[in-house]
């Protein structure tokens, strides 16, 4: 069992980036001050040396961790709860570059407060919460899975669960992490309130190919839809008898997928070169970051 109060002198952060933008200056500077230290973990192969340098400006307790090369994002995360907990801290706050809060207000409703088998605290970015249920902590509700971004971690359980999983690279290492956690006997809990801003890819206009209305659809690249699908495969059968209802979901979730790049995605021969890569490869056991 752990039992851990959340102080702000408890608090760490982790950001991890990739080729960011200036807007990563504006979405950091809504939190950094709401922890004790950040850690910056940089995916980047050419690190923008002013854009870094901006952001050190930011305050004084960020450190800078280049990696000089895109390990995933597993693999960073754990770079930083690394660090968090060599320098002796017990939660660290999880956040993507692109995400930003809008507000203190998250901070400032969880902390001061101990919480029991608790993994996870996650500031919600939409009303969406997967399997509710009721919570012992004001504001908070028990769910199943929660993104990446906008997370306070409990490292002891993270230590415990065994960590992120390196090899998956990118997609579905938070999802993976809330099953283990879960089936470890941690709690994830996701705030009542939207207190988060997050981008999930981008925009694609189309119409409707039976109502012909136009609608919007969230489109990732070719290589993005390789790790969604290899990594739902992994998951699959690593959880298919443990959790075979979040099987069935992320089932139905790639056969829509599918069907949406079928129907309305631009260059579909692409994307379905990499569907058939990412079959091959979940087949052979191939992970990590993708190779050809």
């Amino acid at each position: 069992m752990t039992e851990d109060s959340l102080q702000k002198d408890s608090l760490a952060a982790v950001v991890v980036l990739y080729n960011p933008d200036s807007s990563t200056i504006a979405n950091i500077a809504t939190y950094v001050n709401e922890v004790s230290h950040l850690y910056i973990v940089d995916n980047s192969e050419n690190p923008d040396g002013a854009l870094i340098s901006a952001l050190l400006k930011l305050s004084g307790h960020i450190s800078y961790h280049p990696f000089s090369e895109n390990k995933g994002i597993a693999m960073a995360l754990n770079a930083g709860v690394i660090l968090a907990g060599n320098d002796g801290y017990k939660w660290i706050l999880t956040m993507d570059q692109d995400s930003h809060f809008k507000n203190g207000d998250f901070f400032s409703s969880i902390l001061g407060a101990t919480y029991t088998d608790v993994a996870i605290i996650a500031a919600s970015y939409n009303n969406i919460h997967s399997r509710p249920q009721p919570s012992a902590y004001p504001g908070l509700t028990e769910v199943a899975f929660v993104i990446t971004s906008g997370n306070i971690l409990n490292i002891t359980a993270w230590r415990i669960a065994g960590g992120f999983i390196d090899k998956m690279f990118i997609d579905e290492v938070d999802n993976e992490f809330c099953i283990r956690a879960r089936n470890m006997g941690f709690k994830i809990l996701a705030t009542n309130q939207i207190y988060l801003h997050h981008k999930l890819g981008e925009g694609l206009s189309a119409r409707h190919f039976l109502t012909r209305k136009e609608i919007v659809l969230t489109k990732h690249s070719p290589l993005r839809v390789y790790y969604t699908v290899r990594n739902n495969l992994y998951i699959w059968r690593k959880f298919a008898f443990s959790d075979f209802a979040f099987v069935a979901n992320r089932t139905r979730n790639i056969a829509t997928l599918l069907v949406k790049i079928m129907l309305y995605f631009p260059d579909k021969k692409a994307y379905f070169s990499y569907v058939g890569k990412a079959i091959r490869d979940s087949s052979k056991g191939r992970y990590g970051k993708f190779s050809g």
